[in-house]
């Protein structure tokens, strides 16, 4: 996610921001084609693109965040590799193959098949404390296990969004758009007003934030989500399916602001995270931008906001 500190700054500020922008419009782009892929194409399997996504989101983190710990031995990377590859298609593949029964409990056994391969993934990067106690220690077992819960359990929360019973279209769009308009809006008001309310969010861990960045983030997600609404009432695909009494609109808004805090909230830990191993970015591989988590790190946290307030509204 786009930062508004020095931590950022690995380039000259023109050189840098031509990077970002190119970048950013390859990542909008992709992003709309995806978009338009799970719109366009029935029956889930026009999902698949982002799902994708998501696990190359989750291979690509674990790679860049125990590269960064730079303390977990090999036999405890190697679990944590397996287990982030498995999750998101064992996940995928279960819920494509229960809807195709249409079965009326689809949506358990997938869950039952993520929450034993998370599990089990776990307990064998575990067990290497005890059968590789050569190379393991207790700190490269903590790493691995907070590893597969970041960057494998919270990445399989979007693909569970991206195959929601109702209303995955809408909710998947919402997310993108509040988080990349979170990561805008923070960024705007604080250039703009952040001398006038120089108030710092958190300033041990990323010193430039500011808590007027911090409100500018909210506002951009809410207007992230009356834009979503507005295209929801001229396409079909994208409208709110939801039979309560309060307006679609207003439902939306009221998703957009958890959602807003939380992404502003994965923004700061994944700060915390760099600071505390002495890193600018996790990564290359977004020039502009840092690595794959420094990217995306708001949309893990913003994910758990969606999902819980879209099981709510069913």
């Amino acid at each position: 996610m786009q930062q508004d500190n020095s931590e950022k700054m690995s380039a000259p500020p023109k050189e840098n921001m031509k990077a970002r922008t190119f970048t950013a419009i390859g990542y909008v782009l992709v992003l709309v084609g995806l978009i338009a892929l799970k719109a366009c194409v029935p029956n889930d399997y026009g999902a698949i693109g982002f799902d994708v996504l998501f696990w190359l989101i989750s291979l690509i983190g674990a790679f860049e965040f125990m590269r960064a710990m730079n303390c977990i031995s090999r036999t405890q990377w190697w679990c944590v590799m397996v287990t982030c590859a498995l999750i998101i298609p064992t996940f995928v593949i279960t819920k494509m193959a229960k809807e195709a029964q249409d079965d009326p409990q689809a949506w358990l056994p997938p869950l039952l098949v993520l929450m034993s391969v998370c599990s089990l993934g776990a307990m064998v990067t575990a067990a290497m404390l005890v059968f590789d106690f050569d190379n393991s220690n207790l700190k490269s077992t903590t790493a691995s296990l907070f590893c597969i819960l970041y960057c494998g359990v919270l990445c399989s929360v979007s693909s569970n969004i991206n195959h929601m019973d109702s209303n995955s279209l809408v909710a998947v769009t919402l997310m993108f758009f509040i988080t990349i308009a979170v990561d805008t809006f923070a960024l705007l008001f604080g250039k703009m007003f952040g001398r006038f309310l120089p108030y710092k969010l958190a300033p041990h861990t990323s010193p430039n934030k500011t808590i007027i960045g911090f409100v500018g983030g909210i506002i951009g997600g809410i207007l992230a989500a009356i834009v979503v609404w507005g295209i929801g009432c001229g396409l079909e695909p994208f409208r709110l399916v939801y039979f309560g009494n309060l307006h679609p609109l207003a439902i939306l808004v009221l998703i957009s602001i958890p959602t807003s805090i939380l992404a502003q909230i994965g923004d700061l830990f994944e700060s915390a995270i760099k600071r505390g191993c002495g890193i600018k970015d996790m990564g290359r591989l977004l020039p502009g931008h840092g690595g794959i988590l420094d990217r995306f790190d708001s949309m893990l946290f913003a994910s758990v906001a969606i999902v819980v307030c879209f099981i709510v509204i069913r």
